[in-house]
């Protein structure tokens, strides 16, 4: 009796099994994961804190749209770029972000990313080429506004000093040629001391304290980001009456706003200017990346720059009408901050076609 009973009940069971199977519905095949997107991004110069914001920035974006990151990051010369954009390729990233050490020696290996698939999108600088796009300020232009500005403020005759940044630089060559176009269309304005600041404060400072030892009588100092501020700083500590001081280009950071301030609280009459130069290019760079991993196709129209590959962020000058704007806009925010600025998502869409 009782194995009768166990083998009923393993009948029924077995009978359940089957009714709740037939019942069931047929199981849907589970689509492949999207393979998550990684970006790289190469930087050979840590001896900044624009620099620093830019990873930021370019870390801020990836986070927004779910994409890993890997980030070769360290001071290193051209060779050395070189091999961080290799060792980028070599890890198979979608997508490689290049702030350049140099424009020719580059190219090679950009072909070679482009070769493997790799999207890549410069900033900071522009290369020609059309394996890659640059997302960029205009550096020659940024340059030729302060220094338009100081030919004006100074009624177009004087003798100045320049100091420029990394010499070699991309950038940097860029900008020293929108101030050489500047110079020379305006001849009354005497070019008498040129030096590098290495994009160094503190170097920048001891150059600007030589220059203003070495011309009395100097009547204007014009410089790049980052080293604003600190020839602003030696100008004042020269000890010439503020009568005398030779003007000066200002600094697009917290900082330098503060000091600018300050300056107009002791003088009324102090006047400045400051271009920002946005850390933002790499947080748009990415954006720009994305879409063209999505199938998107920039719009033609929308490439410019010497080599027609190129898109321009919009340039903000800062004057003395609306710094205290910008100065409460950097409230909180520490000393070397830099000013910055982000496309819209309108105008990220407006790109493609």
């Amino acid at each position: 009796m009782k194995k009768i009973r166990i083998a009923s009940i393993v009948l029924a069971l077995a009978m359940a099994v089957v009714v709740i199977a037939g019942c069931a519905p047929a199981a849907k095949p589970t689509a492949a994961p999207a393979k998550k997107l990684v970006f790289g991004i190469s930087n050979p110069w840590i001896g900044s804190e624009w620099r620093s914001q830019m990873l930021a920035n370019f870390e801020q974006a990836c986070k927004e749209l779910g994409i890993g990151t890997v980030v070769e990051h360290a001071d290193t010369d051209v060779p050395g770029q070189i091999a961080q954009i290799n060792r980028l390729i070599a890890k198979g990233v979608d997508a490689i972000l290049i702030n350049p050490a140099d424009i020719a020696a580059l190219k090679p290996v950009i072909a070679e990313a482009n070769k493997q698939g790799i999207t890549v999108v410069i900033i900071d600088a522009e290369i020609p080429g059309d394996d890659h796009i640059n997302v960029v300020i205009n550096q020659k232009e940024w340059a030729s506004i302060s220094m338009r500005w100081l030919v004006a403020k100074l009624g177009g005759k004087g003798n100045i000093v320049t100091i420029e940044g990394y010499l070699g630089h991309p950038a940097n060559e860029y900008r020293m040629k929108g101030v050489a176009e500047v110079l020379a269309a305006n001849p009354g304005i005497k070019l008498v001391g040129h030096d590098t600041g290495q994009w160094d404060p503190a170097t920048a400072q001891k150059v600007a304290t030589n220059f203003i030892a070495a011309n009395p009588g100097l009547n204007g100092i014009w410089t790049q980001d980052g080293m604003a501020e600190a020839t602003l700083l030696a100008v004042q500590a020269s000890g010439l009456s503020y009568e005398k001081w030779p003007q000066v280009v200002c600094e697009a950071r917290a900082s330098g706003l503060r000091t600018w301030q300050k300056m107009i609280d002791e003088h009324p009459n102090f006047d400045c200017v400051a271009v920002i130069n946005p850390p933002g290019c790499a947080y748009d760079a990415v954006y720009i990346a994305y879409n063209l991993l999505q199938g998107k196709k920039i719009d033609p129209a929308k490439l410019g720059g010497q080599f027609g590959n190129t898109i321009y962020k919009p340039l903000t000058t800062i004057t003395n009408s609306n710094m205290p704007e910008w100065l409460k806009s950097v409230e909180g925010k520490p000393d070397g901050y830099t000013l910055d600025k982000f496309m819209t998502p309108a105008e990220i869409a407006a790109l493609f076609k």
